[in-house]
Formats: C-alpha cells, sequence, structure tokens
C-alpha cells in the first residue's frame, strides 16, 4: 500500500525550475497536511564566492544571503501552507540530500530535472539522476515545462 506523503523534501537552487517542482510539493503537502522541508545546498567550488559586484563574499554571507532568499522563496511560494522548514547545508547536493531524506524519514523527495546548469552538470552529473538512484524514498522528478 502507497504510503502517505507527510514529510516532503523539496530542494531549491533558486531558478525557476525549482519552483516549478516546489508547486507539486506544495499540493501534496495541502492533500496530506504534510510538512515541506525546502532545503538550499550551497556547494562550493561551484557555488558562487562572488557577489552581483564582483566582491569577495564570506562564507557567513552566502549563508545569510542563501538564508534570506529562502525565506523569500516562503513569503512568495508557500505563504497559506503552515508547516515548511527552510535549511541551508554546504556541502554536495546528492550526498546531503540523501543524508536529510533518511535523517529526516521523508516520504517523497520533489526535484526539478534542471536546475542551474552548465559546468555544475558536467563536473557532478545530474543531480535528479542520482538522486533517484540514491534517495531512501519515492522520487517526483518534475520536468521543465510542465505545469
Amino acid at each position: 500500500m502507497p504510503r502517505e506523503f507527510k514529510t516532503i523534501l523539496c530542494p531549491t537552487d533558486f531558478s525557476e525550475d525549482s519552483y516549478l517542482a516546489l508547486g507539486y510539493a506544495r499540493r501534496f503537502a495541502e492533500i496530506s497536511q504534510g510538512k515541506i522541508l525546502l532545503p538550499h545546498i550551497i556547494h562550493v567550488p561551484t557555488e558562487s564566492l562572488y557577489d552581483e559586484h564582483g566582491r569577495w563574499q564570506s562564507s557567513d554571507r552566502i549563508e545569510q544571503r542563501a538564508w534570506d532568499l529562502l525565506q523569500k522563496v516562503r513569503e512568495e511560494y508557500l505563504p497559506d501552507v503552515p508547516d515548511v522548514e527552510p535549511i541551508v547545508i554546504w556541502g554536495n547536493p546528492v550526498e546531503e540530500l540523501t543524508r536529510l531524506a533518511k535523517e529526516r524519514s521523508v516520504d517523497l523527495l520533489v526535484i526539478s530535472t534542471h536546475g542551474r546548469t552548465g559546468l555544475r552538470y558536467l563536473l557532478m552529473g545530474s543531480v535528479a539522476e542520482n538522486l533517484i538512484r540514491l534517495a531512501p524514498c519515492p522520487v517526483l522528478v518534475v520536468r521543465r515545462g510542465v505545469e
């Protein structure tokens, strides 16, 4: 028998595609009256250490920016979802999301097929592809262009 999706993990890299996935996570949370874990994984060295003006940012500044952006995402995309937990983690996205899913007994992981791509894709392979193989729970992969 399929389990109920009470704890839903939906990571964001602050891309439009990740917001599309968040819409699906939101709907599952509404149906099950569940909780959304909303992590952002800061992956250095591929995460930019410079701000939009080319100035070096400290790790504290990078982390604070992630918290600020998560709060904005929560307010803009999940204003009426009562149980949302923003999370900021430093590390490899696949490893950290797999660890988080295990530690928090996640029932469903919702992720987009695309995020901020480019060099990161070539270096790491697809985060979504790796999570499909490694996650300890069902994974819903939201394809670009599907709403």
